[in-house]
C-alpha cells in the first residue's frame, strides 16, 4: 500500500499544482473583468414605498451583468416612490422602479388598470378583513335608492371588481415600512371612472359600505 502511494506522489502532486494553477487562472480573470458602480436595495422595498439613503448602496458589478437603466448614485433615488413591482434585497435598482408621484399614486399605477381612481371608503369599512391586501379584488356593496314602488333603499354592488390600493392594516407609515399606520383608519381602492361619483357620496353622505372579496380566475 504504502510502495503504491509512493509511485502516485509525483501524480497527486501534479494534481494539486494544476488545480492551484487553474484556481489562480480563475481568479485573475474575474479580477480583470471591468465592473461598474450600480445602486442595489439594502432591504426589501414596497411598492409605494418612498426611498431614503439608506435604503440603497452602491456595489460594483461586471458590465455585462448591469442593465442600460440602472441608477449608479444613491441621489438618484432617494426621494423615489417604489412603482410597478417590489424591489428585493440586492436587487440592481432601476430607472423604471422609480417613480417621482406620491406614494397613492404610485400604488394606483401599479395595480389598477389605466384611467381607473382612487377613492376612500367609509370609516370603519371592512374592519374585520384583515386578511385583505394590496392588489386584491373586491366588490363595494352599500345602501342604494330604489326599493319596492321606488321607495326606500337597497343594498346592492357600488362597485365591481374594485382594487385594493390601501388598508388600515397596510398602509406604508411615514417610516418607509410597511405595517400599520396610524393615521389610517380607511380602505382606498381603485374603481373605474364612472363608478368614483357613487363611491365618493358614501363618504361625503355619511354612509356605511361593506367589501366582498373576489376570488381571481
Amino acid at each position: 500500500m504504502l510502495q503504491r502511494l509512493k509511485k502516485n506522489v509525483p501524480f497527486i502532486v501534479s494534481l494539486v499544482f494544476a488545480v492551484a494553477a487553474a484556481v489562480l487562472i480563475y481568479t485573475s480573470v474575474q479580477a480583470s473583468r471591468p465592473t461598474v458602480p450600480v445602486l442595489v436595495a439594502t432591504r426589501n422595498l414596497s411598492v409605494g414605498e418612498k426611498i431614503a439613503l439608506s435604503d440603497v448602496a452602491v456595489k460594483r458589478l461586471p458590465v455585462e451583468a448591469v442593465p442600460q437603466t440602472a441608477l449608479r448614485d444613491p441621489r438618484q433615488a432617494a426621494g423615489q416612490t417604489v412603482t410597478g413591482a417590489p424591489i428585493l434585497t440586492g436587487d440592481v435598482v432601476r430607472a423604471e422602479h422609480l417613480s417621482a408621484e406620491s406614494s397613492l399614486a404610485a400604488t394606483l399605477a401599479t395595480y389598477a388598470p389605466p384611467g381607473w381612481v382612487a377613492v376612500e371608503l367609509p370609516p370603519e369599512t371592512g374592519k374585520n378583513m384583515e386578511g385583505v391586501r394590496r392588489g386584491d379584488t373586491v366588490d363595494v356593496y352599500a345602501e342604494t335608492a330604489g326599493g319596492p314602488n321606488g321607495q326606500g333603499t337597497v343594498v346592492g354592488v357600488v362597485a365591481k371588481g374594485a382594487v385594493v390600493l390601501a388598508t388600515p392594516w397596510t398602509t406604508v407609515g411615514t417610516s418607509g415600512q410597511q405595517g400599520q399606520s396610524a393615521s389610517s383608519k380607511s380602505f382606498v381602492v381603485a374603481v373605474r371612472p364612472e363608478e368614483a361619483p357613487t363611491m365618493a357620496s358614501l363618504l361625503v353622505r355619511g354612509k356605511k359600505a361593506a367589501v366582498t372579496l373576489v376570488r381571481r380566475q
